[in-house]
């Protein structure tokens, strides 16, 4: 949107779980990359009407831990592809994990993403690695890349298995109220694991990863951050056994947060009975008594954001036998579709839904939470949480073709996304 013009919400529902206007159906007219005017007001001669069937905003949302693959892997998903991907999905920022090559373990690495942030309306925030290019072994430049731009710190895909780089980490970090992200995974206790160990795995005469695996680390991580009181996010937890030992660690003071995939909320493993190899993921698909003690640790708090686990990669990492498949799916443009179709009708709110998407990964990042008042700026996500639409492969912006999804009926869908001066709005896709 250039700068100097305006465009007009018309008969927009506001969802934005603590705002002043949460609820309410209003026009909202957004000149000059700021909320003008909240009201039943008339679109001006010179303003731009974007309206729909069932049209909602929200503050912008933002996802944590995709994989934008460049530099270095630009052949599964570039800057260009990644920021259109993530705009169809609705989000306004992505604070991209640094597994690229070189890894984003320095400041030159995290400059490099800061200078492609250009005219586009999603903001990629760079995620700084730990330790020196992901190898778990020394602290990497975590002040320089803070000073830089970086907005938290992690290995991103390869677990921090060293509890004393972790330790060191999260008292590095204290002095600048900094956040380290950890997915906890005991990589001894999951070596060579295809699937969730459980039934499915008995069947499928697969090696299992066993919720040990994550839990495990989940309380040597509690304990790390219980000494260097700092600040730690447990990204894509997976297990109902974590959950019990995230909520007791909240409630006695601890500064943890935990994130969830949208895959392991809305499926199981069952959907691997088939060795279907675009549902090999990780963390892993569990059992439904995983998933059940997730969507429920979302209801209660226990679970901070909700994530897209976006991954692409090759068509032969996935066109292969199973145990030779890679791990990992592209879900940057289905992750709210994906939520809403399984969520709501397990009885789970749209609020909820919004605010693990927006408010609760703001939060973690320390970014504005952005509710919409006159007079702020615009950072925000336009969206029709009742409409349905089949998901097309074929239509899809991101260069990863590893979707489960495809032919997938759908309900609810991003309709634009509208930051600073820049807007970008989405065809209905056909049905």
């Amino acid at each position: 949107m250039p700068s100097g013009m305006h465009i007009l919400l018309r008969n927009t529902t506001i969802v934005d779980p603590g705002g002043p206007l949460d609820g309410q159906r209003k026009n909202i007219l957004i000149s000059e990359g700021m909320v003008r005017e909240i009201s039943d007001l008339q679109a001006p001669s010179n303003a731009e009407v974007w309206e729909a069937e069932g049209l909602h905003v929200s503050p912008g949302w933002v996802d944590i831990g995709a994989h934008t693959m460049d530099p270095g892997f630009e052949h599964r998903e570039d800057m260009a592809s990644f920021r259109e991907a993530a705009a169809a999905g609705g989000y306004t920022a992505v604070a991209a994990f640094p597994n690229t090559d070189p890894f984003i373990h320095a400041k030159a690495e995290v400059l490099y993403l800061q200078q492609a942030n250009g005219t586009h309306p999603v903001r990629v925030l760079p995620v700084g690695a730990v330790s020196r290019n992901g190898a778990g072994e020394d602290l990497a430049e975590i002040y320089d890349m803070h000073m830089s731009g970086a907005v938290a710190f992690s290995d991103g895909s390869n677990p921090i298995q060293r509890s004393g780089l972790l330790l060191r980490a999260l008292q590095y970090v204290k002095a600048i109220d900094g956040l380290v992200i950890d997915q906890p995974l005991d990589l001894s206790l999951a070596s060579r694991g295809q699937v969730h160990e459980g039934p499915v795995s008995t069947a499928l005469g697969m090696r299992g990863i066993p919720s040990l695996a994550e839990s495990s680390m989940v309380y040597r991580n509690i304990q790390l951050l219980q000494y260097a009181d700092s600040r730690l996010l447990l990204h894509g937890i997976s297990s109902a056994d974590s959950l019990g030992m995230i909520r007791s660690a909240r409630a006695s003071g601890l500064r943890l947060m935990a994130s969830v995939t949208a895959w392991n909320l809305a499926f199981t493993d069952a959907e691997l009975s088939d060795f279907n190899t675009l549902f090999k993921l990780m963390p892993p698909l569990r059992g439904e008594s995983d998933r059940e003690a997730l969507r429920e640790a979302l209801i209660d708090g226990t679970i901070d954001a909700i994530v897209s686990g976006h991954l692409p990669l090759e068509d032969d990492q996935k066109d292969v036998e199973f145990p030779y498949a890679g791990f990992g799916a592209s879900g940057l443009e289905t992750a709210f579709a994906l939520c809403n179709t399984s969520l709501r009708s397990a009885g789970i709110g749209l609020d909820v839904i919004v605010s693990k998407l927006s408010l609760g990964p703001r939060r973690l990042l320390g970014l504005p939470e952005g509710h919409l008042e006159p007079g702020v700026p615009a950072d925000f996500t336009l969206f029709q949480p009742d409409l349905e639409w089949d998901f097309r492969l074929a239509a899809q912006r991101s260069k990863g073709r590893n979707t489960p999804l495809d032919g997938h009926r759908l309900t609810g869908r991003p309709y634009g996304i509208i930051r600073d001066d820049f807007a970008l709005r989405f065809p209905v896709p056909g049905n």
